[in-house]
């Protein structure tokens, strides 16, 4: 009876490992994949932004999600969406002038991101327009920092909040962003 004890003890306590190994490698499973989610969210928002595209733009945000423009806040998906719309409005408005707007590329780099938890993360990234000049050389239109807080809603990474902080002093900060 006691080297049934001693064999169901060892069994108990190999079965107990390998379930909390599996939990591990569940766990960091999620992490990456939750990471990979992070980043392509990150990608959908710069390319919105650059496409004009105001339904994906308003859709990477929470519904209570909150953009913070260099002090300027805007609450709300319907807010973040005017972003979009009141770019695309200027941009008609110039076409309609015959002044070519010119196309900005958002370029984002140094991403940093941190799980928290299941369903809350942080990134930061630092962030710059860039823009083709008539002499055919890109120009640096602005550099910042997003610090965004991100959380998942129904399975998916959105941002809650995003805030740009600007390199630039702001009366030197360009219109467009």
């Amino acid at each position: 009876m006691q080297r049934f004890l001693v064999y169901a003890t060892l069994l108990f306590v190999g079965v107990g490992t390998a379930s909390a190994a599996e939990d591990v490698e569940t766990v960091a499973l999620q992490r990456l994949l939750d990471r990979a989610e992070i980043e392509e969210l990150v990608a959908r928002y710069v390319t919105a932004l650059d496409t004009l595209d105001a339904d994906a733009y308003e859709g990477v945000f929470t519904e209570d999600g909150e953009y913070d423009v260099t002090g300027t806040v805007h609450k709300g998906r319907a807010a973040i969406r005017k972003i979009v719309t009141d770019l695309q409005a200027s941009r008609a408005r110039n076409q309609a002038a015959g002044v070519v707007s010119p196309q900005l590329y958002h370029v984002m780099a140094n991403s940093s991101i941190e799980i928290l938890d299941a369903d809350n993360a942080r990134h930061q990234s630092y962030a710059q327009t860039v823009r083709l000049a008539d002499n055919g050389q890109f120009v640096v239109g602005f550099m910042g920092r997003y610090e965004d807080v991100l959380v998942k809603v129904d399975g998916r990474w959105l941002i809650q909040s995003r805030k740009l902080v600007s390199f630039i002093p702001p009366a030197a900060t360009p219109a467009v962003r």
